[in-house]
């Protein structure tokens, strides 16, 4: 085998590609984790947000107005 062979191109490279008729999911990268975790982060503060939001549309009128 020559090296040239195993040489690898980004253009060319579809090993984490997947396909709807694949049975495996391809690997989880770094990058993906990560992204991830980002978005599961601002899901919990858009949550956050949307409690405080609640408590004070929902809240009991005060008494004294």
């Amino acid at each position: 085998m020559r090296f040239n062979e195993l040489a690898q191109s980004a253009e060319n490279d579809e090993f984490n590609t997947w396909d709807i008729d694949d049975t495996r999911r391809p690997k989880l990268t770094l990058a993906h984790l990560n992204k991830m975790r980002g978005m599961k982060e601002v899901a919990k503060a858009e949550h956050m947000d949307m409690a405080v939001n609640w408590k004070k549309m929902y809240s009991a009128a005060d008494p004294s107005e």
